[in-house]
């Protein structure tokens, strides 16, 4: 008798099989899902979009290949995109040729989408044509996300070109694949770059949105050109085109304030300077009744460099500014040519001393002592030169003059006798800085004639404060003394009490 054995490995594979076959059968069949970048039949071609790899596909994009959007988020929702694979040289580009000049009338903001994990920088360069290339840099960020970057050429308005170059990972030699989804290529509305801009006139003029006041070149206005060197220096897409005489030592570029200008909070002037030619350079600030001088050297050349003038103590209102090139010298040509930008007043750094040049500075006898540069009249015997106990902003001098006041007497004093009579027609105005330890009053007082004194308001202390007397109506006195007491009429002091004092002169009504 035979015995069968059951295979149930067998049963099992034929009941599949015919259960597929039944399930099969009752599947309904779906249609194939096919996107294509434009369904559309009839477009409006706008040729300020260069590609948005869908429906504006107008212009050939070498090496970039159109693909679906790997991340439709709400910062770009196509479904086409285009991927681009950097090449391995440093500075290669994927270039848009237009073959005829771009249309920059009103379309002047380049604009790109970008999705990368590469992080670099992305120059576009306007190039072709008869306009001079210009271009912008900025940085890309590899987060893998999509974003947006903008660059603003309007100050490049109606200028010709006819090439858009882009360099991705600028100055860097590629290793292994840079990989870069792009889209929405275009050209948007012009902005004018100057639109919210506030006016600041301590800005002289920028050659761009702060052209505040006119820099004359012999009577005529400075002309404005392109930057011939943009860099890290000096950015700026405008800047003045000086021309010196450098056979005439006296020739200068100028500025006429319409209005006094006060420059008692922004002192330092700023004017970055391109030059070819290393010379003296001297600037020099005018008031109606004086004026002050400062000289530096141009050293570096081929380059934008920023130079300082610190005028601290010049005149709180001044009425020109004149910018001498190749000061003083004879040797260079009719034509030499400056690049200026940037001229400014700026604060000065409080916690800086004041660098002074005493070389030519002219005698002002309207300065009693500056305790510097002007010390007029010998009382640095009696007030002598002493290092600044507190640089600040109410006091940049390195050196000011210490006085030694006997507290105990009420009325000991500093006198300083001119032996004839003091001109007071223009300059009746005794001002004076004053640090002292504890608060007192000083008392300022003409002699040798009609005597008139004045008392000043109690002092702050450890802090530099400036004291100002107006003997105006002491013009026709006769007075041929000046008299300081220092805490006066007080006795509760010491015989050795210190207090120090700056910038003692004559000042303008």
């Amino acid at each position: 008798m035979k015995v069968f054995k059951k295979n149930h490995s067998f049963i099992l594979v034929v009941l599949l099989f015919f259960l597929v076959i039944s399930c099969e059968d009752e599947f309904p069949t779906y249609p194939t899902i096919n996107y294509i970048p434009c369904e559309e039949t009839t477009v409006d071609i706008d040729q300020n979009i260069i590609s948005d790899f869908e429906c504006q596909t107008n212009f050939n994009l070498p090496g970039v290949e159109v693909v679906r959007n790997p991340a439709e988020t709400q910062l770009n929702t196509s479904k086409f995109v285009g991927e681009f694979s950097d090449l391995p040289g440093a500075h290669d580009s994927l270039v848009v040729d237009y073959d005829a000049a771009i249309d920059l009338s009103s379309h002047t903001v380049f604009k790109i989408k970008i999705k990368t994990e590469v992080s670099g920088d992305l120059r576009v360069k306007l190039a072709g044509g008869t306009s001079a290339p210009v271009e912008i840099t900025k940085e890309v960020v590899g987060n893998n996300g999509w974003a947006t970057y903008t660059y603003d050429f309007s100050w490049r308005q109606g200028e010709n070109h006819t090439r858009v170059e882009l360099f991705f990972n600028d100055g860097i030699e590629v290793i292994g694949d840079n990989l870069y989804y792009i889209d929405d290529i275009m050209f948007d509305d012009y902005e004018d770059p100057c639109q919210n801009v506030v006016e600041d006139l301590s800005v002289l003029n920028d050659f761009e949105c702060q052209q505040n006041y006119t820099l004359l070149d012999d009577s005529s206005p400075v002309e404005r050109v392109n930057n011939p060197d943009i860099s890290v220096s000096n950015s700026s897409i405008f800047v003045g085109k000086y021309i010196d005489d450098g056979t005439n030592p006296t020739d200068a570029l100028e500025v006429n304030f319409e209005e006094p200008l006060d420059i008692s909070s922004t002192p330092q002037l700023n004017i970055k300077i391109h030059s070819e030619k290393a010379v003296p350079l001297l600037a020099r600030l005018q008031s109606e009744n004086s004026f002050t001088e400062i000289q530096v050297d141009i050293t570096e050349t081929g380059e934008w460099i920023n130079y300082v003038f610190d005028f601290s103590n010049a005149s709180d209102e001044i009425n020109k500014l004149l910018i001498y090139f190749n000061y003083g010298q004879t040797n260079g040509t009719t034509s030499d040519i400056y690049y200026v930008d940037d001229v400014k007043f700026l604060e000065a750094p409080c916690d800086q001393a004041l660098i002074e040049d005493c070389v030519g500075v002219v005698q002002d006898l309207n300065i009693i002592s500056d305790f510097n540069c002007q010390q007029n009249y010998g009382i640095e015997d009696v007030i002598p030169v002493v290092p600044n106990p507190l640089i600040s902003c109410g006091n940049r001098s390195a050196d000011v003059g210490e006085y030694t006041d006997n507290g105990n007497e009420p009325f000991d004093a500093f006198i300083l006798d001119y032996g004839t009579t003091i001109d007071l027609t223009t300059h009746s105005q005794l001002k004076f800085k004053l640090y002292s330890p504890t608060s007192i009053q000083i008392l300022a007082k003409l002699e040798g004639g009609t005597a008139i004194e004045i008392w000043s308001d109690f002092s702050a202390t450890n802090e530099w404060q400036e004291f100002s007397y107006d003997f105006s109506g002491a013009v026709s006195n006769g007075n041929t003394k000046l008299v300081l007491f220092f805490n006066a009429g007080q006795t509760n002091g010491t015989s050795e009490d210190i207090y120090y004092i700056d910038e003692l002169r004559w000042a303008e009504q």
